[in-house]
């Protein structure tokens, strides 16, 4: 399944609202019942153009769950709650519990009551019969069966096919011909081939997307003059090839796409001896507990081994505990206890202006073995597109520093290091190289998916007093550890 594009569908005599559109109007006479969830059909915006189908069902508690579905099988979800007492177009995180798997998820509020999420894809396949969906978000948990759910997404398809080939007005003779329809991991390595032939950085070419594919998105939708909200989709492919096109046209150089990448089986506890593949990366990461390290989902995907160093010297294997793609974040534990772990700062709210320490093992075979330490400052509260999940620094970081700590006055974890900014692509845009922008992923981020993955941590003391920052630095670095990854 696809996933995507935000969808409008009736709950509780509520909207769900697309981030970009109006509210949806049902299509008259669509509406029909599958067990106990009510599919329909719906337009784009006021108008009457076709937009997508739903199946939605609403449990006795008033929590109501709604699954879209577009003609370019593209699939999203929202939620309704009677007591959430959210804020308009604020976003929240969350979990979702299916069956044995938990997925962490960003939402936006379009009201008190209800919010559309951005989930994992893989969730959409998940969705069957005898489970239950169980959502965790604003101090709420609510649960709603998923009983029937296949035929009812099904019904869903047929009513798609039904109503997309209904006759609509005609596009705009301007308008280019759409291309054709890809699965998503397909097209999103389309659209990130052509980003890196372009000269923007949207990581490895492998289909998932990531922060940096976000960013280099964003970038190149903001050197056409748009807002650039950074989703991947088949216009952001068509004005990608249209770029190359026009590029070819006045035979401007293009840089080499990356190499495809290639599929591995999942990390596992090694020899005591470090493997003899190549290392094909390395990253950093934290203990949060004498057995349990912290870092990046990107520092850890398609390694076929996974190693830790400190100081030069290796530190033995580990094995990945859980992941979240979306929130790009890891869990490795290791057989051998660590000294020293990172209490998390949890119930005191991050502010801007606060001071921050990062450290790291940036630029391995070319900086220090025994790592780096930057300071900074919190830059802001939010991340791209204003992303909640995310707080942006100006400490300094480096290929490298991806999964390490960011620490506060009081040598509490207040983030986890998981990018920087492209100058180059941000320079081509504005003709100015932007200074010291870098990206953590949120402790409460981290926190939610440690409990939706039942993974023990400390919290720190809330009152704790601030350290001089020589203490401060030698907390980071006695806590932290480089991650090799081998393939």
């Amino acid at each position: 399944m696809r996933v995507g594009a935000g969808w409008t569908v009736a709950l509780c005599g509520a909207a769900l609202l697309l981030p970009h559109l109006a509210a949806a109007d049902p299509i008259a006479g669509s509406s029909s019942q599958v067990g106990a969830w009510r599919v329909a059909a719906y337009t784009r915006g006021k108008t009457a153009v076709f937009d997508h189908c739903a199946l939605y069902r609403v449990q006795s508690d008033g929590f109501g769950l709604a699954v879209g579905y577009t003609s370019r099988g593209i699939w999203s979800m929202g939620a309704e709650a009677p007591d959430w007492n959210l804020v308009a177009n604020e976003s929240y995180s969350g979990t979702i519990q299916l069956g044995s798997a938990s997925y962490a998820f960003t939402g936006r509020a379009f009201g008190t009551r209800g919010m559309t999420f951005n989930v994992a894809p893989e969730i959409f396949g998940q969705l069957k019969s005898g489970l239950q969906l169980t959502v965790a978000a604003n101090h709420k948990r609510y649960a709603v069966s998923l009983d029937g759910v296949e035929a009812a997404a099904q019904r869903a398809r047929e009513c798609v096919r039904q109503y997309a080939a209904a006759p609509g007005p005609p596009p705009p003779a301007s308008q280019p011909s759409a291309p054709a329809a890809l699965t998503p991991t397909q097209l999103v390595a389309a659209i990130q081939t052509l980003l890196a032939r372009l000269g923007y950085d949207p990581g490895p070419i492998n289909g998932e997307v990531g922060l940096k594919t976000n960013m280099a998105i964003s970038a190149f939708q903001k050197s056409l003059g748009e807002r650039g909200d950074g989703h991947p989709s088949e216009a952001v492919r068509a004005k990608l090839e249209q770029a190359m096109a026009e590029r070819a046209a006045t035979s401007a150089p293009v840089a080499r796409p990356a190499p495809p990448p290639v599929a591995h089986p999942p990390p596992v506890v090694g020899s005591d001896a470090p493997s003899k593949r190549a290392v094909a990366g390395t990253g950093t990461g934290f203990y949060i507990a004498p057995d349990t390290v912290i870092t990046n989902f990107h520092v850890v995907n398609g390694c076929s081994e996974l190693r830790l160093r400190k100081n030069g010297g290796d530190q033995g294997a580990v094995r990945v505990l859980a992941t979240s793609r979306a929130d790009d974040l890891a869990a490795l534990r290791t057989e051998t206890a660590a000294k020293s772990f990172l209490k998390l700062r949890v119930g005191a709210p991050i502010k801007a202006a606060e001071p921050v320490l990062v450290f790291g093992y940036p630029l391995a075979e070319a900086l220090s073995s025994a790592g780096n330490t930057t300071l900074g400052n919190v830059t802001a509260l939010a991340g791209l597109r204003d992303d909640s999940r995310y707080l942006q620094i100006s400490a300094a970081v480096q290929p490298g520093n991806s999964g390490g700590p960011a620490i506060d006055e009081a040598g509490r974890l207040m983030g986890v290091v998981v990018a920087k900014l492209n100058a180059l692509a941000i320079a081509r845009i504005t003709g100015d190289i932007p200074q010291n922008v870098n990206f953590a992923i949120k402790v409460s981020t981290l926190v939610n998916f440690l409990d939706a993955n039942k993974i023990g941590y400390e919290p720190a003391d809330p009152a704790a007093r601030e350290l001089p920052v020589t203490q401060r630095a030698e907390r980071a670095e006695t806590a932290s550890t480089q991650v090799q990854c081998y393939k």
